[in-house]
């Protein structure tokens, strides 16, 4: 029998011969591992003439054995791990080279494990794996090989019952992939399996026009770039848009009076590479419909509170002209910014909680903090180098300065404000969970980063600015530490009657992309 089965999560899928498998986040694929660190389309599994082959896919790493492969033969059972060694794990065999499981072809046996001893075989399946990402040394190509100069692996040198005598002993994987995208089956970006024999009359390659013709054809594969699916990826895209946005900047703007042009300019194309950074620290999920709706009426909200209730409360309580008194910084300047940009996320909290009954994870609430506190620094940095260049008046002794906190507004401001907001979202979303303490969780949520934001702005007035890079730092740490501990700490929150309340029971919070059936 040749039957694939897969296992995972307590589930056994089976498929069989000629059937393509895809495993990946998506939910069209044949086995959906929901996992945020998961590529949409991770990997997948084919019928070859010589057995079934997992390939990577190319956006997303996958391991057997602690080892990152582009392609391996399914000849004895494997334990596969997505996106890192630890990551989600897949056990994939072939129907009689290990433990058997339930289920028909392409179902699954809802509930049922495959538990069984490694076979004795296992250790070839690890090597097997080892050949294909570090080169075998075999034995001595032939002398035809050593004359024109080819990489000969054990595939090279015997055909495929010496090889099936020979376990362990495999082509290396480059090799294969190498002649594959010089023929232009396949394209740089998606490795082939390693495990194909390729016929002798594709050793050569011959185009019309001669040998300069072909060396074109082989080192511009023009052809092979274009049926490319990479092409699709949003990240490829990015860095296409990137690198050509400064350029397209300067001939756009270059004749405008208006000084908040290059400020929006900037700042609107630096904020959503931050927007991905953070989605990538906090990782809360897919962003559904839902979620991006509310970032939207987030980002509005936080429009209309700054004129309307930042820059008011500053103006009354400006106190900031003496650097020896620290508390004007912090109720003038770190509790009226931070206020703006918490209540949006407090208002949109509360109304999903009791209006729609619906509970958000409180890492989405984190990252749409960081998306209010963008909005936020993209507003002020666009007024602070509009005045920045206002105050260039040709003077040789400003240039460096200007063009120094210009690049600061513009890159980090953004960033910085984004940082603030994410710890306080953090604690808004505990609060609006956990009712027992709520208040308490939102105010130590908004005056910890509010405390913060007036040390930080408090410091640059100094004569030396060492204490403001250290203020920022601490920022940060605080920030990276939510980010990897959200997850426990809304666990023990969850779990400790401090904080839910002996008669109160809590449910584990829906995922989000749980949330838009409701």
């Amino acid at each position: 029998m040749s039957e694939l089965r897969i296992t995972f999560a307590g589930q056994t899928f089976t498929f069989e011969p000629g059937q393509t498998v895809r495993i990946g986040r998506n939910p069209d694929n044949a086995v959906v591992v929901s996992d945020p660190i998961v590529s949409r389309e991770h990997a997948r599994i084919s019928w070859r003439s010589d057995g079934w082959v997992l390939d990577d896919l190319g956006k997303g790493r996958t391991f057997v054995g602690g080892l990152p492969v582009a392609s391996v033969s399914v000849q004895q059972p494997l334990d596969v791990h997505l996106a890192n060694p630890l990551g989600p794990e897949l056990r994939i065999e072939v129907a009689g080279t290990g433990s058997a499981g339930t289920g028909s072809a392409g179902t699954v046996a809802p509930g049922t494990t495959t538990q069984a001893a490694t076979p004795p075989g296992a250790e070839i399946a690890v090597a097997a794996v080892r050949a294909s990402t570090a080169q075998y040394q075999g034995p001595p190509p032939s002398r035809s090989a050593q004359e024109h100069g080819e990489s000969v692996g054990w595939g090279d040198l015997t055909g495929p019952a010496e090889q099936a005598s020979m376990p362990g002993r495999v082509r290396h994987a480059s090799a294969v992939h190498r002649e594959e995208l010089w023929r232009g089956d396949i394209s740089g970006t998606h490795s082939g399996p390693a495990y194909q024999q390729l016929p002798a009359h594709h050793a050569r390659l011959d185009f019309p026009g001669g040998d300069f013709a072909t060396a074109v054809h082989i080192l511009l594969p023009v052809r092979s770039w274009l049926k490319d699916p990479g092409w699709k990826q949003g990240s490829r895209l990015l860095v296409i848009a990137y690198g050509l946005l400064p350029s397209l900047f300067v001939v756009l703007f270059s004749a405008t009076h208006d000084l908040s042009a290059p400020g929006w300019a900037y700042s609107l194309a630096i904020a959503p590479l931050w927007a991905v950074t953070f989605w990538v620290l906090i990782r809360p999920g897919p962003i559904t419909k839902l979620v991006a709706w509310l970032a939207v009426a987030i980002v509005a909200g936080v429009m209309v509170l700054l004129p309307t209730v930042t820059l008011p409360w500053e103006d009354a309580l400006d106190k900031t002209a003496t650097v020896h008194n620290l508390l004007p910084w912090i109720y003038g300047v770190g509790f009226a910014e931070e206020v703006t940009k918490a209540l949006p996320i407090l208002v949109a909290a509360l109304l999903l909680r009791w209006v729609w009954k619906i509970t958000l994870d409180v890492r989405i609430w984190m990252f749409l903090g960081t998306i209010a506190g963008l909005a936020f620094g993209v507003r002020e940095s666009v007024l602070y180098t509009s005045s920045y260049l206002m105050q260039g008046n040709h003077r040789a002794d400003l240039a460096v300065p200007l063009i120094l906190t210009f690049a600061q507004r513009v890159f980090v401001d953004g960033f910085q404000h984004a940082v603030w907001a994410g710890i306080a979202a953090f604690f808004i979303g505990m609060g609006v969970n956990y009712r027992r303490r709520r208040i308490p969780l939102i105010l130590f949520g908004i005056t910890l980063p509010a405390v913060l934001h007036g040390l930080n702005d408090w410091s640059t007035q100094l004569a030396s600015h060492w204490l403001w890079i250290v203020m920022e730092a601490i920022s940060l740490m605080l920030f990276i530490g939510y980010t990897m501990s959200a997850a426990s700490i809304e666990r023990q929150v969850r779990d400790t009657p401090l904080f839910r309340g002996d008669s109160m029971i809590m449910g584990a919070v829906p995922a989000a992309d749980q949330v838009e059936h409701r």
